[in-house]
């Protein structure tokens, strides 16, 4: 009973303390925690595992800002390590001005880790506005839209780029957004050009994105930091890449301190109802009517 008051009456700094430890020790140390995968990303895995070597393109749009770059960095990392690893050739681009430079960045680590060479491998063609507009351009001629990269080199001296004209040279058009950007990848590239679309989105957008799933409009879906670890664990357990990322990690912080939380409330309840029923008897323990 006296272990249960010294629980009931333990310093909330403590338990702050308790909670910041479960949340920091997984994002330094890597847990072994494996993650139930869902559906919708085994799917998206399932599709760019079957495309053959050296054959179609992927076609990734980075279409998100910094606010969201901390759920969507490592799903860009984990689908371009993938691709890398299979040696399928890999186009970006970006329908956002910022997301330009986040996608950027993303290639050049992921490209200088997997030894991957510019033009032949991979190329990035970066921003053009109007979004619509280039949607729809590429389904016509990608090298039109796109004259030349991100760096000013002409599209045509890409040898990436030679054999690809339009959507019918893509395996798969991957978009990673942030916000309803997606809608016009379906609409116009998957609808009126046939093209294969699989989205990566924030976890609070994802759950509006369901139903393209169940049609078929999307061949697959990353949801959140979840979706990212998800795709991680594929990676590593399939042998594309020796190690799980920052969203593996992220999600084994927030399972611990989940579970954590979880057990100071009913420690807490305990010592509540405990202390409850000790106070309604007197000092020489009889109940007090």
């Amino acid at each position: 009973m006296d272990f249960l008051k010294k629980l009931g009456a333990i310093d909330r700094r403590v338990v702050y303390l308790v909670l910041a430890v479960s949340v920091i020790v997984p994002l330094v140390f890597t847990f072994n925690l494996r993650h139930y995968v869902d559906r919708s990303t085994q799917r998206l895995f399932d599709h760019i595992d079957a495309i053959p070597p050296g054959g179609k393109a992927v076609l990734v749009s980075f279409d998100y800002d910094p606010q969201v770059a901390a759920e969507l960095d490592p799903m860009a990392e984990a689908v371009l390590r993938h691709c890398f690893a299979r040696g399928v050739p890999v186009i970006g681009m970006s329908l956002y001005a910022i997301g330009a430079a986040l996608g950027e960045r993303a290639f050049t680590r992921v490209a200088q880790e997997c030894g991957k060479q510019y033009g032949v491998d991979y190329c990035y063609m970066g921003y053009r506005p109007g979004s619509m507009i280039v949607v729809m351009g590429l389904g016509e001629d990608m090298r039109g839209t796109f004259r030349t990269d991100h760096y000013g080199t002409p599209a045509d001296s890409l040898p990436l780029l030679r054999n690809v004209r339009n959507y019918d040279d893509v395996a798969l058009l991957l978009d990673l957004a942030g916000s309803q950007v997606i809608s016009t990848w379906i609409v116009y590239a998957g609808v009126q050009y046939h093209a294969v679309v699989g989205t990566g989105l924030t976890a609070v957008t994802a759950p509006d994105y369901y139903p393209y799933l169940q049609t078929g409009q999307l061949v697959g879906m990353l949801s959140g930091m979840k979706g990212a670890a998800e795709y991680e664990q594929l990676i590593v357990e399939r042998g594309y890449h020796p190690r799980k990322g920052l969203a593996s990690r992220a999600m084994n912080a927030i399972s611990v301190s989940h579970i954590v939380t979880m057990l100071l409330i009913i420690m807490g309840n305990i010592a509540f109802l405990a202390a409850r029923r000790a106070g309604k008897r007197d000092g020489e323990g009889r109940a007090i009517q």
